[in-house]
Order: structure tokens, then C-alpha cells, then sequence
């Protein structure tokens, strides 16, 4: 008796990892059939962005693109937006090291303590090595800015995410995946 309580307890438990790892994969792909994948002939990159997001291609110059979220009401005065930025990097800072801390010195002398930086750490794009910086302003405006880049050769590939502080909970799946989407061709 008691070994078939400890098999029935058994298939029990495994019973309920099958139908968790389904439930989670059934959400996975869920996710991401929710994502396009813009293709970026003159600059040379794709990336994932929500269907449901406006494309604006070449705004100005190296401004790849920019991908704004829909308003959730009339009343937003915010569009979360995320773009694609190319620019030029200048031989004193081609590394990401000597990069990334330009970016951290320019973020702090135009915003001053008037934010937080919440997140500043190495990332990778396959072998490609970049950074990431997220950063916080809640007053006035309660504002996240996520910031991520990558050198190719002399020149930087910059995303930035800017959205509402109070709603970034919901936005920080799409935001990590379009980061993590990135490829270089």
C-alpha cells in the first residue's frame, strides 16, 4: 500500500511539472509571435519589435529607427518609444570600456543627481561584447531611460528605450527581448 501511495504521489508531481513546462511554453511562444523583425539595409542590423508598435524608418540622420508604443490612453502624455541610433566613434574611445564610461560621464553632467543609475553592467550580442545602463528620473517626470550599445568598427549602435517609471513593469519583457534581439550583419 504504501508503495503504490508513494508512485500514485509520484505521478502526481510529475503531472504537474508537464502541464507547468507546457503552460510555459505555450507562453513562450505566445511571446514571440508577438514580435516582427525589422531589417536594416544601410546600417546593417535587424532587431525584434512588437507588432503592435509604430515603425519609423530613418527619421533623421542616424536615426535607424524608432519604434513607438502604442498610448494606453488619450491621457498618456509619455509614448513609450525605443529607437535604433548609429553614430560615429571617435579613435580616442573605440573600445566599449573607453566608450561606455564617455556615455556615463556625458549621462551625469546633462542630468546631474536628478536621476538614478539603476543598472550599468556588460552585455553581449553573440560575441560581440556591449553595455547596458538603465536609468531612473522620477522627478518631475518619472521617466526610464534604458540604454544599451555595441561597437562595430567605427561606429556605435545605440538603443534606447524611454518610457514611463510607473509603467516599465510591463514594458521590461519587450524592452530586454528587442535589446537581446539585436544582430549585427
Amino acid at each position: 500500500m504504501k508503495a503504490s501511495l508513494k508512485k500514485n504521489i509520484l505521478v502526481g508531481i510529475a503531472s504537474t511539472a508537464g502541464v507547468l513546462l507546457l503552460a510555459a511554453l505555450g507562453w513562450y511562444v505566445y511571446f514571440i509571435l508577438q514580435f516582427s523583425v525589422y531589417q536594416d539595409d544601410q546600417y546593417k542590423f535587424s532587431i525584434k519589435y512588437p507588432k503592435t508598435w509604430k515603425v519609423i524608418i530613418h527619421p533623421k540622420p542616424t536615426v535607424a529607427v524608432i519604434f513607438l508604443r502604442p498610448k494606453d490612453t488619450a491621457l498618456d502624455t509619455l509614448q513609450e518609444n525605443f529607437n535604433v541610433t548609429i553614430q560615429p566613434v571617435p579613435y580616442s574611445i573605440s573600445t566599449i570600456e573607453a566608450f561606455s564610461a564617455t556615455i556615463k560621464k556625458q549621462v551625469i553632467a546633462v542630468f546631474d543627481k536628478s536621476i538614478n543609475i539603476v543598472e550599468d553592467k556588460s552585455i553581449h550580442w553573440g560575441w560581440r561584447e556591449g553595455h547596458k545602463m538603465a536609468i531612473e528620473a522620477p522627478k518631475p517626470d518619472h521617466l526610464k531611460m534604458v540604454n544599451a550599445w555595441v561597437l562595430r568598427s567605427n561606429q556605435a549602435y545605440i538603443l534606447t528605450f524611454l518610457g514611463d517609471l510607473n509603467k516599465y513593469k510591463q514594458d521590461s519583457f519587450v524592452v530586454n527581448e528587442m535589446i537581446r534581439s539585436l544582430k549585427l550583419q
